[in-house]
């Protein structure tokens, strides 16, 4: 009788449970600032095991303050093929705004102006992307800046953390060596 019982509650348990949730979407392509490169995480090279996405904008000073250390992790990871950066402009007039927003928002164009003129003034060196309010809320951006860090565990991307507010080099380096250990 008791097996039973274990039985049915371990089946409407089963039956109770949603699949896991995606945290962000994934298969979201962010064209390249320049050129005609592209970012998902579903196109990232398969002996990556760690990726580091920063959202920014160049309207945040917090996001002006952390340039220094996104310059030096980046430098530090460049030539490896463990961990990639990645850094995703916008504005903080595309939080929260849809990519049919009434007249008014902030356009493409815009953003890519601001963008440019951001990565002249701290030669930026690392890669750059583009996203506007739809693709921000795919990835359930709610302000500038956010990192989030992914490690790649069995074929699948896991979001280890989501870092929200400035970020120094010493904190991007402990939150991906824990995640090595």
């Amino acid at each position: 009788m008791r097996l039973r019982r274990a039985f049915l509650f371990l089946l409407i348990l089963n039956s109770a449970c949603k699949p896991r949730e995606r945290f962000v979407d994934e298969q979201q392509v962010f064209k390249a600032l320049t050129g005609d490169g592209k970012f998902s995480l579903t196109a990232v090279d398969a002996q990556v095991r760690f990726v580091v996405v920063n959202f920014y904008a160049p309207d945040c000073p917090p996001c002006e303050k952390e340039v220094p250390a996104l310059k030096s992790f980046a430098a530090k990871h460049a030539s490896g093929t463990e961990t990639r950066f990645v850094a995703i402009g916008s504005s903080l007039r595309a939080v929260g705004q849809e990519s049919d927003s009434p007249k008014g928002a902030v356009t493409h164009n815009e953003i890519v102006s601001e963008l440019n003129a951001f990565g002249r003034k701290f030669n930026l060196g690392y890669p750059q992307f583009v996203a506007d309010g739809a693709q921000l809320k795919s990835w359930r951006v709610t302000g500038f800046p956010e990192t989030f860090v992914f490690e790649r565990s069995h074929g699948e991307w896991q979001l280890n953390r989501k870092l929200i507010s400035e970020i120094t080099f010493e904190q991007l380096e402990q939150v991906t060596s824990g995640i090595r250990k």
